[in-house]
């Protein structure tokens, strides 16, 4: 899936996850409303990732975004174009009573998103669905 990085509302950068906001370059790729475990291509470098699709229930909006935090990363983007792999479903999207219940959650979802993984789409991880 390829998508290109634009400017978001920052969000993630002041809960200390900073994140990409996505625009998929074919829209019929964006999966449901969820997290996932991603590989993201920039270039020729691969990182691991977490994607988050859906509307922010949590801060009240209801646009669909996209957008991914890579794992020990800490460039500016801006305008690139990354490719993105789904490895794995981690989770639906929910709503948190607190900014430091998400915060939570979201270090639980970098912690699985940083294990290996069978491919998305294979037997077992279809069957987790």
């Amino acid at each position: 899936m390829l998508a290109k990085v634009i400017e978001g509302r920052k969000i993630g950068r002041t809960l200390g996850f900073p994140t990409a906001n996505l625009e998929f370059l074919n829209p019929a790729e964006l999966p449901e409303n969820g997290v996932y475990a991603v590989d993201v291509t920039l270039h020729d470098e691969v990182f691991l990732g977490v994607l988050n699709v859906g509307n922010r229930p949590t801060f009240g909006t209801s646009e669909k975004i996209a957008e991914v935090h890579i794992l020990d990363f800490a460039r500016e983007i801006y305008g690139e174009i990354l490719n993105l792999n789904i490895r794995k479903f981690i989770r639906h999207e929910q709503t948190f009573d607190t900014t430091e219940a998400l915060k939570n959650q979201i270090e639980q979802d970098r912690d699985e998103a940083a294990e290996p993984e069978t491919p998305y789409g294979s037997k077992t991880q279809a069957a987790d669905l």
